[in-house]
């Protein structure tokens, strides 16, 4: 099985020419807290972060937030630089990767919390049941950590991550989302909070990739992981922490007033994660 996997990260990753697949999240966040990986994991962790973490922090990571914001991938990247400026600014380590096929939200995800391959966590097209497989928020269950999955109503991640021992958030929009996730962060009972944005996905299928109304969602992107970003800091200055802009894919327009994704072309196979770091304050 892990071959397999291994097979179709390799695959992609040498098209694109990309060191990672998205499905590198998976064993980056177990090694950052010291978790061993989900049985089917096949994808290796992050070097650069984990090294960074290793000369930078005493211990493991204590607490992290990955904030999924689907559909913002480099296609979005050069289009809006401005915005993943700000990002980049908050989580200066950007690791391009590449996703899998085909490039929907439940299968990127899917892969994205596995660190498998689609063949192997089974969800293939744009369909939306529970995992079967071992997943991150099994091994973090087993090793003790509280985990909190925030999304909207229905979405993949609120849909294929059921039956888990963590705790599900799901409301009827974004803005409800993340005030719950500022709630439980300030609450201080989880060691790792998902916190999952549909806003620019759904836009850019309504109205294209590039419309005003997807400026106004990757601006509320910005907003929200830099106020992510500062309320760990205030929150938690005893503590090592890790906050992580995870997007799933990317977009492409299909004319003037509709975008899509699924395809194996760059403007919806390529995306980065940005990485963000920080070392408890000394006592």
């Amino acid at each position: 099985m892990k071959e397999q996997s291994a097979a179709v990260f390799q695959e992609f990753c040498s098209k694109y020419k990309r060191d990672y697949s998205i499905g590198a999240l998976t064993p980056t966040v177990c090694e950052l807290f010291g978790v061993p990986e989900p049985a089917d994991c096949a994808a290796s962790a992050v070097a650069p972060i984990v090294d960074q973490a290793v000369r930078t922090m005493t211990g493991k990571v204590e607490r992290m937030v990955l904030f999924c914001c689907d559909a913002m991938g480099e296609h979005q990247r050069e289009h809006f630089p401005e915005v993943f400026q700000r990002i980049e600014k908050v989580a200066p380590f950007r690791i391009p990767s590449v996703a899998v096929m085909p490039s929907v939200t439940p299968v990127c995800y899917g892969t994205i919390f596995t660190g498998a391959a689609p063949c192997v966590h089974g969800i293939q097209k744009y369909e939306k049941p529970v995992l079967t497989v071992d997943t991150l928020f099994d091994a973090m269950a087993r090793a003790g950590k509280n985990v909190a999955i925030i999304s909207d109503n229905n979405c993949s991640i609120d849909t294929i991550f059921r039956k888990r021992a963590v705790d599900y958030y799901s409301f009827r929009t974004d803005a409800q989302s993340f005030e719950c996730t500022l709630e439980l962060m300030k609450k201080d009972s989880y060691d790792l909070i998902i916190s999952y944005m549909t806003g620019y996905d759904a836009m850019q299928h309504k109205t294209g990739c590039f419309s005003k109304e997807c400026t106004e969602q990757t601006l509320f992107a910005a907003d929200r992981f830099e106020k992510l970003a500062a309320l760990m800091d205030e929150l938690y200055p005893d503590k090592n922490r890790a906050l992580v802009f995870v997007p799933d894919h990317g977009g492409h327009l299909i004319d003037e007033t509709h975008g899509a994704h699924g395809f194996d072309i760059p403007e919806d196979m390529l995306v980065s994660h940005y990485y963000r770091l920080r070392e408890k304050a000394d006592k």
